[in-house]
C-alpha cells in the first residue's frame, strides 16, 4: 500500500514540474503611420501555407494610435513560425493592392524579410519560438 502511494506521489509531482510548452508571442509592430483601422496578423507554421488563407493563428487588433502597436498571441505551442501582417487603414478587411498586386497599404514580416520580385520566403521570415513570453518587432513599410 505504501508503494501505492509512492508511485502516486511521483505521478502527481512529475506533471507539476514539466516545463511548458506554449507562451505568449508579443510583436510589435513598429512605423504604424495611421491612428486607424487594424492590424491584421497571420501566424504560419510551415512553407506549404506561408502566405495562403490557411494560418496556424491569426490576430486582429485595433489601432488607436501611430508609432508603435503592439499584438499578442497568447497560447502559442512553442516551435517555428513566421509572421505576416499588414495595417488595414480603411478597415476593409483585405489588403488593397494596385493593378500590379502591389500592397498600397503597410505591411511586414517576421525578421523584418523582403522578397526579391515578390514577398520573402517563408525560410526568410522563419523564427524560433521557444519562451515563456517573447517578443519579436517588425517594422512595416
Amino acid at each position: 500500500m505504501k508503494l501505492l502511494f509512492w508511485i502516486f506521489s511521483l505521478i502527481a509531482l512529475a506533471g507539476i514540474t514539466d516545463p511548458p510548452v506554449s507562451g505568449t508571442l508579443r510583436i510589435t509592430v513598429e512605423n504604424v503611420k495611421e491612428s486607424q483601422g487594424k492590424i491584421l496578423l497571420a501566424v504560419y507554421a510551415d512553407d506549404r501555407s506561408f502566405l495562403s488563407e490557411v494560418t496556424y493563428r491569426s490576430v486582429h487588433q485595433e489601432v488607436s494610435q501611430s508609432g508603435v502597436v503592439t499584438v499578442e498571441v497568447p497560447d502559442l505551442p512553442y516551435g517555428n513560425y513566421a509572421i505576416s501582417l499588414f495595417h488595414d487603414e480603411n478597415n476593409n478587411g483585405k489588403i488593397d493592392t494596385n493593378f500590379m498586386k502591389i500592397p498600397k497599404e503597410p505591411y511586414g514580416f517576421s525578421n523584418n524579410a523582403r522578397g526579391v520580385f515578390g514577398p520573402p520566403k517563408f525560410r526568410d521570415a522563419r523564427f524560433s519560438f521557444a519562451e515563456a513570453a517573447q517578443e519579436i518587432r517588425i517594422e512595416i513599410r
